[in-house]
């Protein structure tokens, strides 16, 4: 399990063999060591060092964000660094047939949920613009196949990305209605749900990532920036309109998160969920990841986390023997 603390003044200490979540010297909860996978604390909480220094020693990450998902830092072992297959990735991301390719299928697999996710919603309504969004969103989804560079892939995916979101503005409670993506920051309040779950959802898959020993910031769709880890970011790409834009559409459209529950505008004119209602969206997230599915080939169940960290051990495959058909993207019905 992840380990999210949120509530100003907890602190996480270490008791024998459990992590103990407390405040002012009271213990809230008791969780076995052996049983988290990663810890995730928000502005306002503390760690023990010796704390601090158990999680690692078992190979914990513990990573630290602010209170509106901003990320600040991440502790983690070196335990599980794996050079040759470091090697092995940094080779294949220097392989420009293995690099389209592997791109095809994260965008595809991206492109194809998004065209689930707007019918699903639009079922009953029959929105004609966003059957008309969908429409192009199949044309262009049909396009990457035969796409022979990276900047007609990113077109395509920039694109259908916009049509997708033009579409989801349709979908969603007036009073929550936006015009288009905005980040960093996020200019209203259905931009800023979507921010805050896309950030806990890339640390999810940068933690799957770095446990299987590869490199979180050498991506192949995404660009390499020095502070942005490109390689979760291309692995969240199918699970965004599954895992974080179909919750945040479940919280607004049944009122479980109304526009009270956003602060004013910030200085850098962001628009933020209030600190008081941050851990339920964390506590949805987190839900979410529970649900189980029939997404993966076999058809077996299997929760979101182990989807997630079943598509990473495709890539950790496909690059190990350098063939990029291994990867194959998860595709809802």
């Amino acid at each position: 399990m992840i380990l999210y603390v949120n509530e100003a003044g907890l602190e996480l200490k270490k008791n024998e063999g459990y992590c103990c979540i407390t405040k002012e010297g009271t213990v809230k909860h008791k969780i076995p060591l052996e049983k988290l996978e990663a810890v995730v604390l928000f502005s306002g909480t503390h760690i023990t060092t010796p704390c601090l220094r158990s999680l690692l020693v078992r190979g914990i990450p513990v990573t630290f964000l602010s209170s509106t998902g901003e990320y600040f830092g991440r502790a983690e072992s070196t335990s599980h660094f794996n050079m040759d297959r470091q090697l092995k990735h940094f080779k294949a991301a220097q392989d420009p047939v293995f690099s389209l390719n592997i791109t095809k299928s994260f965008i595809t697999g991206k492109v194809h949920n998004s065209i689930v996710l707007l019918r699903r919603y639009n079922r009953g309504k029959e929105k004609q613009e966003v059957v008309k969004n969908i429409k192009l969103m199949q044309n262009m989804l049909k396009k990457i196949p035969t796409a022979d560079s990276p900047n007609q892939l990113n077109g395509i995916e920039g694109y259908a990305s916009r049509l997708y979101f033009e579409a989801l503005s349709y979908l969603i409670k007036e009073d929550f209605y936006f015009c288009g993506r905005s980040k960093q920051p996020p200019r209203d309040p259905f931009n800023s749900l979507l921010s805050f779950g896309y950030t806990l959802l890339l640390y999810e898959i940068y933690t799957s990532v770095t446990n299987k020993s590869l490199h979180p910031y050498l991506g192949f769709l995404h660009q390499v920036h020095r502070s942005h880890p490109a390689l979760a970011s291309d692995l969240m790409e199918e699970w965004r309109p599954i895992i974080v834009d179909s919750l945040v559409l479940n919280l607004i459209n049944h009122r479980i998160i109304t526009l009270d529950d956003f602060s004013p505008p910030a200085s850098n004119g962001g628009i933020y969920l209030k600190k008081a209602k941050s851990p339920l969206f964390i506590e949805k997230f987190a839900q979410k990841l529970k649900i189980e599915n029939r997404y993966l080939d076999g058809n077996n169940p299997c929760n979101f986390r182990q989807a997630i960290n079943h598509q990473v051990d495709l890539l950790v495959k496909a690059l190990e023997t350098g063939d990029y058909t291994i990867y194959k993207p998860v595709i809802i019905r």
